[in-house]
């Protein structure tokens, strides 16, 4: 059944290539593209025919792509349309207008299921806002930090076993400043209130406003007492407070006998932070069976809560250290970057620790790999790129053979395409018969279109832009070379595959 599966497949792929092989008659690499898109292909094709009838031939990629995503949340809401067949849409206009108001009902639903509702009356209405996003529609018309996108305050009142609650004035209150009221607790469970206009209330209005409505306020402090004394939160304690240690290593870096090594220690609590904050080192090094250099290091700063009953949220911050010097020293800067990840609680702390820093050490060795001040340490130079060997094998260690010739070509001032090119080093023949230019691998051989010879020496051209020795601009329909930003580089010797 399987290979069946196969066989019909591609024979949907065929029939659409006959289909509209004259409608992409001057673009075909734009039909051979949708036809591989791995998304339609998930669809059987499905969809297939209604998009090559509605793109423009000559649409960029990224327009197709846009056109997949739109073809994707029609089928993820079509059973709320009225027409539930595709080919019964006229336009693409047409279908962005039916699946736009999806996107929106769906997003206000998102909204709604990201606040949790704690009590309601005819009067009030409670929520616990869990994202920044909630935070700010439940919040609106108010001056609270928390309502303030993207600035980071919505995390920082919610973190750890803080608790952040918003009390709702179904009835419009007459004093406006009253309309909305904000309870927040903090790690030790100390709640404070807040007005619309961001100032803190009294005692004497908070002991009038707990008198006379006692069972919404009871409510909250029963949520929030219920929140902070889970068993996750117990269980995330004893996760940050597990010392062990974890690295991993990119061997032979920059194709040179040293391995770069990233190194974290820790977890252990902060209790003068309270809840959810802990902290760790982490140590970056080049190491070699000569010597080990100590190149940065930094201590980790990690705000942590659940996620309810199986997973965990975490923010690790880095900050560098003045205990780090000598003739190695190199700032990587990692206090401009952090890691935002959700994690599972595996089976103890210890084993969930253990993966947190496993994860740590990859995102970090991914992340300063590439770092040129540790090219620069190595090989001299600050200009790297990493080339595709499994599928190209291109790394151009010297300037010669044909990467030099299209140097030289390029260096000229020629303008031509890949073809082009081809024909000028003798890699081409060609003629022109009824006035159309023909190619052909030899003198003796069989003349044929360009369209016959677009993949000639592809993977010599993928990896030459790769590098960034190469570039392309479009003119019309064709794509003309010209020289890449690491151009100079690689003429100089200065640029290094990884």
């Amino acid at each position: 059944m399987k290979f069946m599966s196969i066989l019909l497949k591609e024979g949907r792929k065929e029939d659409l290539k006959k289909r509209y092989t004259d409608k992409f008659k001057d673009s075909p690499d734009n039909l051979e593209f949708v036809l591989g898109i791995s998304d339609l292909q998930d669809f059987n094709h499905k969809y297939t025919d209604f998009v090559l009838k509605n793109i423009n031939p000559n649409s960029s990629a990224d327009e197709i792509e846009e056109v997949v995503e739109l073809i994707k949340d029609f089928d993820k809401f079509s059973s709320q349309f009225p027409k539930k067949d595709i080919n019964q849409y006229n336009s693409l206009k047409e279908l962005k207008m039916v699946v736009g108001w999806a996107r929106i009902k769906q997003k206000e639903k998102d909204l709604e299921n990201a606040a949790d509702k704690i009590y309601e009356d005819d009067k009030f209405l409670v929520v616990k806002p869990k994202t920044e996003e909630a935070s700010c529609k439940y919040g609106a018309n108010t001056k609270w930090c928390v309502t303030s996108k993207g600035s980071g305050h919505f995390g920082r009142y919610t973190a750890g076993r803080q608790g952040l609650y918003f009390i709702i004035n179904k009835a419009k209150s007459t004093n406006k400043n009253y309309s909305k009221v904000a309870i927040h607790f903090d790690d030790g469970g100390q709640e404070r209130y807040w007005d619309t206009q961001d100032s803190p209330m009294s005692q004497r209005e908070i002991d009038v406003f707990e008198y006379a409505f006692p069972e919404m306020i009871e409510t909250i402090k029963n949520n929030y007492k219920q929140f902070a004394g889970s068993m996750a939160d117990r269980f995330l304690t004893e996760t940050f407070n597990s010392v062990g240690e974890n690295d991993r290593d990119y061997r032979r870096y920059l194709n040179t006998n040293f391995s770069l090594s990233v190194y974290v220690r820790g977890f252990q609590n902060i209790p003068d932070l309270g809840f959810g904050h802990s902290e760790g080192i982490l140590s970056i090094l080049l190491i070699s069976d000569e010597e080990n250099r100590l190149i940065d290091e930094y201590k980790m700063y990690i705000t942590y809560k659940s996620e309810g009953e199986n997973k965990f949220s975490a923010s690790i911050g880095f900050a560098g250290t003045d205990e780090v010097s000598g003739d190695y020293f190199e700032d990587l800067g990692l206090e401009n970057s952090g890691i935002d990840a959700t994690y599972e609680l595996s089976t103890t702390p210890a084993w969930t620790a253990e993966g947190v820093r496993r994860h740590i050490v990859s995102w970090v060795l991914d992340h300063v790999k590439n770092n040129p001040k540790l090219a620069q340490q190595l090989l001299g130079t600050s200009q790297v790129w990493n080339p595709n060997r499994a599928n190209y094998g291109y790394t151009f260690g010297k300037n010669k053979g044909l990467i030099k010739k299209l140097v030289d070509w390029l260096d000229k001032g020629s303008i031509g395409t890949k073809l082009d090119f081809l024909e000028s080093i003798g890699k081409l023949k060609t003629k022109v018969v009824d006035g159309k230019k023909l190619y052909s691998r030899s003198q003796s051989g069989e003349f044929s279109p360009s369209s016959q010879f677009r993949g000639q020496f592809s993977s010599f051209f993928a990896s030459a832009k790769l590098a960034g020795i190469l570039n392309y601009r479009k003119i019309g329909k064709d794509y003309f070379l010209i020289k890449g930003p690491n151009f100079e580089a690689f003429k100089s010797g200065q640029l290094k595959a990884l």
